[in-house]
């Protein structure tokens, strides 16, 4: 990947963490013109999610002073694992854990990405332009690496927060009018093999150490 590129996105990355933190606040957030297309549509979408629900985490836990202990010195929301038998353990920082609507409990993670993500491959002959066809593809993988990091997260945050995360979820925001908001939810059936999908990764990552 170029470097420039890199760069750019994870800086684009870490603009929009700190916009979804503030925004749901209810502080005023103001992008420039270059992060305006990523950010436009996602208030509303956020106002969709949430509406009804309650938020108890947003990068750090968000009226729920029984977890500030995980708050560090940096003012940096951090979450745990550590496996007594093993050895083998790892911290993260998720973005969001909240209650819908319906009281189900959702640890989501905000992604912002050049192209769309997708669940599938483009069929062949899907009548797709060739730059979009690129995009969906790589955004299967993009995808499935979201899904794992979501699933280490939740087995941190039932670990330390002491929640059982029912479902994980990710919104994706991209400059791309028909994908400019994107969410993609995942039922416990599938949070559970991406938690045996993330401990055979981490037992193969102490393995080769």
């Amino acid at each position: 990947m170029n470097p420039g590129v890199a760069d750019a996105a994870a800086a684009r990355g870490t603009w929009i963490h700190n916009a979804v933190e503030n925004y749901i606040r209810g502080l005023t957030v103001r992008p420039s013109a270059e992060l305006m297309p990523f950010w436009e549509d996602l208030p509303e979408k956020l106002d969709e999610l949430f509406e009804g629900g309650k938020i108890l985490w947003s990068e750090k836990p968000y009226n729920q002073p029984q977890w500030s202990k995980f708050v560090g010195d940096d003012g940096v929301g951090r979450i745990h694992y550590y496996d007594e038998v093993t050895g083998h353990g790892y911290a993260g920082c998720p973005d969001i854990v909240y209650k819908d609507s319906t009281g189900e409990l959702i640890l989501g993670d905000f992604k912002t990405s050049a192209g769309p993500y997708s669940y599938k491959f483009p069929k062949a002959g899907s009548g797709l332009d060739e730059k979009t066809r690129k995009a969906l593809v790589s955004g299967v993988f993009k995808l499935k690496k979201t899904k794992l990091q979501l699933a280490a997260y939740a087995i941190a945050a039932e670990h330390c927060l002491g929640t059982k995360i029912e479902k994980t979820r990710i919104i994706v925001a991209t400059p791309i009018k028909d994908y400019s908001v994107q969410v993609f939810t995942f039922g416990p059936s599938e949070v559970e093999k991406d938690k045996e999908m993330w401990l055979a990764v981490l037992r193969k990552f102490y393995e080769q150490a």
